[in-house]
C-alpha cells in the first residue's frame, strides 16, 4: 500500500510539472506561429474581437518609472547644485533663472506623458466601417534618452489593421505624445506604441517604425549629427505584418520622403530621374571651362 501510495505521489508531481510546463510553452508556441511581439500572451484569444481580449503588458511600462510625484523645487536645487558643481556660477543673469527653466521644459513637455495613459489618449473610438488598413506617417515625436538626459527626435509610421473600434486619427499623435513624453528608450518606445495598438486600439494586427536623430550622438561627433536610428515592432500574422510594412513604404517611397529632420528629401528614384534628365540644346552648345 506504501508503495502504492508514493507511486501515485511521484505520478502526480509528474503530472504537474509537464502541465506546467505545457502552460509556459503554450504561449510561445503561439507567438511564433503568428509572430506576436513581444511574447507577453496570458489568456487565450476569443473567437469574437468584441469578446473579452487577450490581456497585454500595460503600454508604456517599459519607460523609467516615476514612483513617486516631482518635486520642483528639490528640482531646481539640483540643477542649480549642477551649474555650480561644473564650476560656474548660477547667479549670474544668464543663469539665474536657468534651474525652473530647465525643471519647466521637463515637467510640461519632456516627461508629461506620465500624467497619461495610453487608454485615455486612444479615447473610446468610432465603430469600424471597414476593414481596410489605416496608415499614418510622418508623426512627429520627441523623447528623452534616459541614458545622458538628451532629447533624440524624429517621427513614427503607424499602419494597423482595426478591430472592433477605430480610434480617432487625431488620437494617433496624443497616443505618440504620452508614450514618448518620457524617459525611455527608443526601441523600448517602439514596443510600447505597437502594444496600445493591440490593447487599447484592438487592433487585429500593427506594425510601427520610429526614425530618429539622437541628441547625444551628435554632441560626441558633429559628423554623426546626420545619423539616424530606425527601430521596428509588429504584431499579427506575418503575411498581414508584411502588407501593412509595404504600406509604409509605398507611403514613404514617393516622390519626396520625410527625413528625421522634418525637412523634405529626394527619394532615390527622383534622384535617379533628376540625374538622367537630357540637357537642353542650348545648354549643350555652352562650351565647358
Amino acid at each position: 500500500m506504501t508503495s502504492d501510495r508514493s507511486a501515485t505521489s511521484s505520478y502526480a508531481l509528474r503530472l504537474s510539472c509537464y502541465a506546467y510546463s505545457l502552460e509556459a510553452a503554450v504561449p510561445q508556441f503561439l507567438n511564433a506561429r503568428h509572430e506576436i511581439r513581444p511574447s507577453s500572451l496570458t489568456a487565450t484569444a476569443c473567437s469574437s474581437h468584441d469578446a473579452q481580449m487577450p490581456r497585454e503588458t500595460t503600454p508604456g511600462r517599459r519607460a523609467i518609472p516615476r514612483p513617486r510625484a516631482p518635486d520642483r523645487a528639490r528640482a531646481e536645487d539640483a540643477v542649480r547644485a549642477l551649474i555650480e558643481a561644473l564650476g560656474f556660477d548660477a547667479e549670474t543673469p544668464e543663469l539665474r533663472d536657468t534651474p525652473g527653466r530647465v525643471v519647466t521644459a521637463f515637467l510640461e513637455t519632456l516627461v508629461a506623458g506620465y500624467d497619461t495613459s495610453a487608454a485615455a489618449a486612444i479615447g473610446r473610438g468610432f465603430p469600424r466601417q471597414h476593414a481596410a488598413p489605416i496608415v499614418s506617417t510622418g508623426i512627429p515625436l520627441s523623447f528623452t534618452c534616459p541614458h545622458h538626459l538628451m532629447i533624440a527626435q524624429g517621427h513614427v509610421h503607424i499602419a494597423f489593421l482595426p478591430g472592433g473600434l477605430v480610434p480617432g486619427l487625431s488620437r494617433l499623435f496624443r497616443l505618440v505624445d504620452a508614450l514618448s513624453r518620457r524617459l525611455i528608450l527608443q526601441e523600448d518606445l517602439t514596443q510600447d506604441i505597437v502594444e496600445a495598438l493591440r490593447s487599447a486600439v484592438r487592433a487585429k494586427a500593427g506594425y510601427v517604425s520610429i526614425e530618429a536623430r539622437h541628441g547625444c550622438i551628435a554632441v560626441e561627433d558633429p559628423k554623426r549629427r546626420d545619423a539616424i536610428i530606425r527601430t521596428t515592432a509588429s504584431f499579427g500574422t506575418s503575411r498581414n505584418v508584411e502588407s501593412l510594412r509595404r504600406e509604409i513604404d509605398a507611403t514613404l517611397g514617393g516622390p519626396w520622403k520625410t527625413s528625421a529632420s522634418g525637412a523634405p528629401s529626394p527619394s532615390p528614384a527622383s534622384k535617379s530621374r533628376s540625374r538622367s534628365r537630357p540637357r537642353s540644346a542650348a545648354a549643350r552648345k555652352q562650351p565647358t571651362r
